[in-house]
């Protein structure tokens, strides 16, 4: 039981300490001067989250040999918004793929398309700002090598304080 209280009043310094919080001074513990100059402190924005399955379908051009395929599944797209405190800040974008296959046109044959990626993308202190990356993932053809493909447009729109408007997913 004492070590469990010890354990959560460690994690209640960390989360204060993390926060930013402070505890007011008691009297007679600290003076003040009048020759301090006084500190504003800056709210600094909160790091935002937001995670979605998108369902992609769609057909690209295979590079080797060429041949298009045509995907259908669903990409697992998280972001994570980093916001600094005078506007703008750093999104990062994880995309991963769920339940995705895809047919060659041509062949008829069955491709598997594996993998995730995580990509940062600097978001202005404009209004808004629209993020569209292109994660690489590996497409596993009937026979021979796989390949590194990039078919999938993941599109992230975030405010300038870093609020995740909307996440898309197409081919293409």
């Amino acid at each position: 039981m004492r070590r469990n209280v010890l354990r959560l009043a460690g994690n209640l310094c960390l989360l204060t300490a993390a926060l930013g919080l402070t505890v007011p001074v008691t009297a007679g513990t600290a003076t003040a001067t009048s020759a301090e100059p006084a500190r504003t402190v800056r709210a600094a924005a909160l790091p935002q989250f937001r995670s979605m399955s998108v369902p992609v379908e769609g057909d690209f051009a295979r590079p080797s040999p060429n041949e298009a395929v045509h995907i259908k599944g669903t990409v697992d797209v998280t972001v994570i918004t980093l916001p600094n405190a005078a506007g703008g800040g750093t999104a990062q974008i994880i995309s991963s793929l769920s339940n995705t296959t895809a047919t060659g046109l041509t062949s008829n044959g069955k491709y598997y398309l594996v993998g995730a990626q995580r990509i940062n993308a600097p978001f202005s202190a404009a209004e808004t700002t629209t993020l569209n990356v292109k994660p690489t993932f590996v497409l596993v053809p009937p026979t021979g090598a796989p390949s590194r493909v990039q078919p999938i447009t993941v599109t992230v729109v975030v405010t300038s304080t870093g609020v995740i408007n909307s996440i898309t997913a197409a081919v293409g």
